[in-house]
């Protein structure tokens, strides 16, 4: 059975702030949505490349997007069942550990 209102990959990005945003992250989170649909094909074309799987940082790096923007386009992924938790930790830029995120489908 399909859920009702679950996302398609293909899907506009559904609102992407919180209320309490400041005006600044709300201007950023409604500018172009097509951007923001490419960017998430993108990330998961990204993951698609590296199975063994990439943290935030790294599919930032290879994206040339910021790791925020970037996480925001990955967490959409899992949204969709696209990428999962491998379970694995590699070191951020900080030395702290990243999860290493791995594409399912």
């Amino acid at each position: 059975m399909v859920a009702v209102n679950q996302l398609s990959l293909f899907d506009p990005v559904p609102q992407n702030y919180r209320r309490d945003d400041h005006d600044t992250a709300i201007a950023a989170a409604t500018m172009d949505p097509n951007r923001r649909l490419n960017d998430r094909a993108r990330a998961l074309q990204v993951h698609r490349a590296n199975p063994d799987g990439l943290t935030d940082y790294e599919l930032a790096d290879l994206m040339g997007r910021q790791q925020n923007s970037a996480g925001k386009r990955r967490g959409e992924l899992v949204e969709l069942g696209y990428v999962v938790d491998s379970g694995t930790r590699r070191p951020a830029p900080s030395g702290a550990k990243a999860i290493v995120w791995r594409v399912t489908r």
